[in-house]
């Protein structure tokens, strides 16, 4: 997989597309899984088309299965080395009875660089993906990891959670949520 990222990282990189890893990717880059299922990549969508462009380039574009969780503007999937890359720019996810949360992804959404073979990979915030995993089904166990790596590492991007907080489709009992969190924190 490391070298399926590096590919990926070299062509996006090259041709200045904002992008950055989420998901299982980077929960494995925090030590709090063993193996990712495959690369989620999160595209600005001002890049999207450059991005399947370069992506068509190098693997092999899937048809993709319609979902009612989520109502992503763009989402592609594609394999490469024969690993799966889901590719999304305006991520929606749905909840609840019909409420829907936008992922607002850009440039200030990149928290970490990992650098594999002086090659950049961009990753989205832990504090990111502890809001959309609370929004997810069937996402508890992840919830979970991250809050105990919160509250055993402590919470880098404080003004990440503060943002997620202040929008008004997150579900009372995210904020709550978050709210014990920042204050296990302070």
């Amino acid at each position: 997989m490391k070298n399926t990222l590096i590919k990926i990282a070299k062509e996006l990189n090259k041709e200045q597309i904002t992008w950055a890893i989420g998901a299982s990717v980077l929960l494995n880059f925090y030590k709090l899984i063993d193996n990712p299922n495959d690369i989620d990549i999160i595209i600005e969508i001002s890049d999207i088309e450059k991005a399947n462009k370069v992506l068509k380039n190098i693997g092999h574009k899937k048809t993709c299965k319609e979902s009612d969780s989520y109502s992503s503007k763009y989402f592609f999937e594609y394999e490469i080395n024969k690993i799966d890359i889901d590719v999304m720019a305006g991520f929606v996810i749905n909840y609840g009875s019909n409420k829907q949360y936008l992922y607002e992804f850009n440039k200030k959404s990149i928290t970490d660089i990992l650098n594999i073979n002086n090659v950049e990979i961009p990753l989205t915030s832990l504090e990111d993906w502890y809001v959309l995993y609370s929004l997810m089904t069937k996402r508890e166990d992840k919830v979970k990891l991250i809050e105990k790596y919160f509250r055993e590492n402590g919470i880098r991007n404080f003004e990440i959670l503060k943002k997620h907080m202040s929008k008004k489709d997150i579900p009372k009992e995210v904020k709550e949520n978050i709210t014990k969190l920042l204050k296990i924190n302070n």
